[in-house]
This record gives C-alpha cells, sequence and structure tokens, in this order.
C-alpha cells in the first residue's frame, strides 16, 4: 500500500516535508517545539524508530538518533515521496513495523532554471535556487536552499487570570503585616518585659504611631530600656554567667589572692564560685564593694548591647525584617502588574537551515553529493513544575529565568553515494556505496550555577553544558528483481552498513561527588559506539489468476545488529570507577516474515490484506 506525494504539485506554498506528509492517511507528525523544529513522524499507530525514512534507497535512520528529523530533509529538490504502510518491499531493507517513507530526489532531464523566495509569519525567509544542465552522456543538478524564521511569538498567558485574585490577596496580607509593625512591637517589647509601660500609654501609641516613632527615635526608649533590664542582667550575671565574672577578676588582678590563699591553678574556680554566692569558709576575695562593682560594669555592658538592638529592631527604618517584607511586596506588585498584562512571548524558537545536493546521473549511475546546515535554539517548556504552581506564582514566561539553559543545536552533516544499475536478460539488478555524516554540538549559553550539585548544576553535570555527538556511517547494497516468468517477480536485497558515534562533551572525564544518585554518574557514559547492521531480504510476486486482479507476496527476511560500546579516550583512573567495561558488545539477528494478498475487484476497489512478524533491531 503506498501513496505518492509530488512537491512540484504545491508550488508557491512554501510546504516543509512534514506539510506533505500530513495530506497522507494513517500518518500522524509530531511537531515537538513547533514548526522548523525538531519533528518525528508515526504510521498506523507505532512509534517514530519503527519508521524507516529512506533517501534515494539509503536508510537516512541512525543508530545514534530515537528517530530520524523530519525538519531537517528540505524537499526543493525533490520529484516525489513514496509513503508504504504495512507491507514494506524488499528492497528497503530493515524491519520497520509502521512503515517506510522514502523521498526520491529529481532526476535532471532538461537544462533548466529555477529560483523561489519566500517569507512566512514570525520572521520566517526562504529561497531556492536549483540548475540542471547536460553533462556529459549525462545530466547534471545543483540545487541549493535556505530556510529561517525568528520563530518568537506572543500569547496570551491564561494562567495570569488565574493568578490575579490570589496575587491581591497575597499584597494585602503583606501590607497588613508592614503596616502593624508598631503594633506588633509594642506588644513584644511591653510584654517581653523589654520595657515598662503603662496600660494608657499603651493604647496611646498604638493609636499614634508618630508618638511610638519619636518614643522610639528620642532617649526615651533608651532610658526606659536600662531602667528595666538593668536588674535582670545583674541576675543574669549571678545566676548563669559565672564565666564572665571569672574574667572580671582576672582583669582586677585578683586571682593572685585566691592562689596565696593556697589554691591553685586547678581548683581557684570553684574558690571563686563560693565567694560569689556567699559560703561558709570564711571572709572571700571579693568584697560587697568588688561585687557591686562587676555587676555595675556587666550591667552597663549587656544593657548598652540590648539597648542598640532593641531600639533599631523597633524603628521601621532600621528593622532588617521590616525591609524584606517590604522588598517582598514589591515583589508581589510587579508579580501582580505583570499578570494584569497577560501578553507573553515564546522566545528561542529561531533557525537556520541551508542544503545543498549535487546529482549526475546517466542510464546507468547515479552519483549524488549533499551537505547541509542547521543552528537552532532549543526552546524549553513554558511551565516551571505543575500547572497550579505556575499559576499561584504566575510563573509562566514573566522573564528568562524560565528558560535556563537557552540551549544551542548546530548541526553538519553530509553525504556521497554511487549507484549502478544494470539489466542483463531477465535480471535488472544494481549496486550502491554511500557515505554518510553529521556532526551535532550543543551548547547551554546560560550557564547555571545557583543550584550546586541540582539537576541544574551545570559546571558539575555531565554533558549538561556542552556535548557533542558525531557519526560516521558507510553502507553497501546489492539489489535487484528476476523475471521467473509471466507470472512471478522475484526481488532480492543484501546490504551492510557500518556506524560510527565519537561521543564529547563536558565533565565526562569528571567523577561527581555531591548527592547520591550523582556519584560516579559520568562512569557510567561511554564515549564511543558502533553498530553494523546486515540486511538479507527475498520477495516474489505472483499473478493468480490470467486477469491479473490477484496478487499473493510472500517475504522472507534476516536482519541482524550488532552494538558495541567503548569507554576509551579521555577517561579518568580511579579506582573506584574500575568496574566499567571498557568494551562491552551485542549482536542480535532474527528471520522474520510477512505476507501480502491483494484483489482488484475493479477500477474503483481494491482490497488488500497483509500479515507477518516483526522484529526491532537494537540502536
Amino acid at each position: 500500500t503506498v501513496n505518492i506525494v509530488r512537491p512540484d504539485e504545491f508550488k508557491g506554498e512554501q510546504k516543509s516535508l512534514p506539510d506533505l506528509l500530513l495530506t497522507v492517511p494513517g500518518v500522524h507528525v509530531r511537531e515537538v517545539n513547533g514548526k522548523g523544529q525538531y519533528t518525528t513522524v508515526t504510521m498506523r499507530g507505532s512509534t517514530a524508530a519503527q519508521v524507516g525514512i529512506f533517501i534515494d534507497g539509503v536508510l537516512a535512520n541512525l543508530g545514534g538518533d530515537t528517530a530520524v528529523d523530519l525538519s531537517t530533509i528540505p524537499v526543493k529538490n525533490v520529484e516525489r515521496i513514496e509513503v508504504y504502510r504495512g507491507y514494506i518491499p524488499s528492497r528497503f531493507g530493515g524491519t520497520f513495523m509502521g512503515g517506510v517513507i522514502n523521498i526520491v530526489t529529481k532526476k535532471p532531464e532538461t537544462t533548466d532554471v529555477s529560483l523561489e523566495v519566500g517569507k512566512s509569519s514570525y520572521g520566517g525567509k526562504r529561497g531556492s535556487m536549483e540548475i540542471t544542465a547536460p553533462l556529459g552522456d549525462g545530466s547534471l543538478m545543483v540545487g541549493t536552499n535556505y530556510e529561517s524564521s525568528d520563530g518568537d511569538f506572543k500569547y496570551k498567558n491564561y494562567a495570569a487570570e488565574r493568578y490575579l485574585p490570589y496575587g491581591e490577596q497575597q499584597i494585602a496580607g503583606q501590607q497588613k503585616v508592614i503596616d502593624n509593625f508598631n503594633n506588633e512591637t509594642i506588644d513584644y517589647m511591653t510584654k517581653g518585659a523589654v520595657i515598662n509601660l503603662q496600660q494608657e500609654q499603651i493604647d496611646y501609641y498604638k493609636a499614634n504611631n508618630d508618638a511610638w516613632l519619636g518614643f522610639v527615635r528620642s532617649d526615651s526608649l533608651k532610658d526606659a530600656i536600662y531602667d528595666n533590664r538593668y536588674e535582670y542582667a545583674k541576675k543574669d550575671v549571678g545566676n548563669s554567667n559565672l564565666y564572665l565574672i571569672e574574667q572580671q577578676v582576672v582583669d582586677r588582678g585578683l586571682k593572685d589572692e585566691y592562689l596565696k590563699r593556697g589554691y591553685d591553678d586547678s581548683d581557684w574556680h570553684e574558690a571563686l564560685q563560693y565567694d560569689w554566692i556567699g559560703s561558709s569558709f570564711g571572709e572571700g576575695v571579693l568584697t560587697p564593694e568588688i561585687k557591686e562593682e562587676i555587676l555595675k560594669e556587666y550591667g552597663d555592658k549587656v544593657v548598652q548591647n540590648n539597648i542598640d538592638k532593641w531600639t533599631n529592631d523597633a524603628d521601621p527604618d532600621k528593622n532588617k525584617n521590616q525591609a524584606g517584607r517590604k522588598e517582598s511586596l514589591e515583589k508581589l506588585k510587579q508579580k501582580q502588574k505583570e499578570a494584569e498584562n497577560a501578553t507573553r512571548y515564546r522566545k528561542y524558537n529561531d533557525y537556520e537551515k541551508t542544503s545543498t545536493i549535487v546529482k549526475w546521473q546517466n542510464k546507468n549511475w547515479v552519483i549524488k553529493g549533499t551537505y547541509d546546515t542547521l543552528d537552532r535554539h532549543m526552546p524549553d517548556s513554558v511551565w516551571l513544575g505543575d500547572v497550579n504552581a505556575a499559576v499561584y506564582n504566575n510563573g509562566v514566561d514573566l522573564s528568562d529565568r524560565y528558560y535556563y539553559d537557552s540551549r544551542r543545536q548546530k548541526q553538519n552533516s553530509a553525504s556521497l553515494m554511487l549507484q549502478n544499475r544494470q539489466e542483463v536478460g531477465k535480471l535488472e539488478w544494481g549496486w550502491m556505496l554511500d557515505y554518510m555524516y553529521q556532526n551535532k554540538k550543543y551548547r547551554a549559553e546560560h550557564i547555571n550555577t545557583a543550584y550546586p550539585n541540582s539537576e541544574w548544576d551545570m559546571q558539575n553535570q555531565p554533558l549538561r553544558e556542552w556535548s557533542r555527538y558525531k557519526s560516521n556511517k558507510y553502507t553497501a547494497q546489492i539489489d535487484g528483481g528476476y523475471k521467473l516468468n509471466d507470472n512471478n517477480m522475484l526481488d532480492f536485497l543484501i546490504n551492510y552498513s557500518k556506524e560510527g558515534l565519537d561521543i564529547d562533551g563536558s565533565n565526562m572525564a569528571k567523577i561527581l561527588g555531591g548527592q547520591a544518585s550523582q556519584n560516579f554518574l559520568s562512569a557510567q557514559i561511554r564515549n564511543r559506539y558502533e553498530q553494523e547492521l546486515f540486511n538479507v531480504q527475498l520477495q516474489d510476486s505472483i499473478t493468480l489468476d490470467k486477469e491479473g486482479t490477484w496478487i499473493f507476496t510472500p517475504s522472507v527476511r534476516y536482519n541482524q545488529s550488532k552494538i558495541t560500546g567503548f569507554s576509551d579516550g579521555k577517561r579518568f583512573t580511579d579506582g573506584q570507577a574500575s568496574w566499567i567495561h571498557p568494551k562491552d558488545s551485542q549482536t542480535k539477528g532474527k528471520a522474520t516474515w510477512q505476507l501480502a494478498l491483494k484483489k482488484e475487484v475493479n477500477e474503483n476497489l481494491t482490497l488488500r490484506m497483509t500479515g507477518g512478524t516483526y522484529y526491532r533491531l537494537l540502536n
């Protein structure tokens, strides 16, 4: 079952490959981050990994990618797009349960020059040029394409409307706390025995804030505190802070008096304690006059320190907590202002792409080379946490703080294909060699250092600040068809590919400390992979009746994948990570089959039935 889409039929509409595929039944396109961003395709309910993307019969899926990013494939130089669902012809190596999409580039035949320019919403621009001309016994096509978009757009933040009444409540509550500061201070200082005031004085100051502030900012408050706290300070030193008395005794040179009386450095402290509280061992060193001097000096010192603290705390212009409340109130008011204007701007959707193709073709040969570049941001989700948290914190696109990384991807890719096809009697066959290169780089432009040892810790998380993934893939293939008789057409394919993936990035060679979940995380990261794919497929198309309305197509396949992971290169030598295997390898292969039966009832009605087995290869 195949659908053919021809891009030339949509000239002037600026349709991309995802746009064209949306016209095909059973095909679902997912543009993960919007137009021009990472895009995948599924078919008949499969995953994106279960759909094979071929370009001129060459598999574009890489073992290092979950799926092919359709947004990177231009369609300007494409003749047709073949979409196969269910039964997959044997000329496409591999097993793809969802289906196969084969993108066939144009065959240059006539001399022609084509130029196209276009603009689209959100700063989108496109331009392309295509030249075809005879060359030798064949013809040459040269095409180049450019596409870019600012991508940013504005939208209404529906969460802001839900935040407004909540924000008003928060502002009113914070304002009440600020306005009630003086009354709370009066209650605290009177009930906490900092000062003594009569009830009528308390009521007066609560009703007259200016009078209270005058009391606070004059010597009246200091005098009131001193009078109230001095006796408490003397009592405190006598009951619990005897070490302060000891210091006073040493400063006055009275320790020698204890030593003269037979005490030594180990027990004179005990004698001092008895002396202070009054003992039955006769007259002590500390006379009542000396005790009073010590109490006075200590009391003055402690009370003066407390006076400075309490007078500052009682002044709303000097109280640190009050300053914090006022700062918090301004932030709440700013959030409210932002919520009242619910216009938001989606950011980091920009991209820029270029593609070039050079293709020469004659009756038997095809030589094709391509080179593509991609530079784009990868936008984050607008939600930080769950929806309610975003609403009640008004946390939706208020500023760049919700775009933690500002991640940028740069990608270069190239391919070179050489193909030859021949007809010998009833056999049509060919061979093909293909090389594919891809280099993907990621970098976080905003380096967040505010959350050490967390998932946002750029400085320690492996591959978080930057990473690079370089792939090289080589493919060799032989395929063809042999006409057994008028009712039987036998198709066959044998191909082999080898792909290497090199990985590099920040902190790959570093053993991490911090949270338990992060310990030795980098020790589990492979820095190089190899994948080998081997496919053998045989298919027979059998006409069952003379009219050719019944066609039966059995097929058998053997598909094998070998994956090898390496830990080498810039690796650590710490013994705690010595459990890492320098090399791990897995090989999986399996034979599968499929059957198809087609009945052409008339020119308006065709019935098809397919079935078989499927094996998903390792990647």
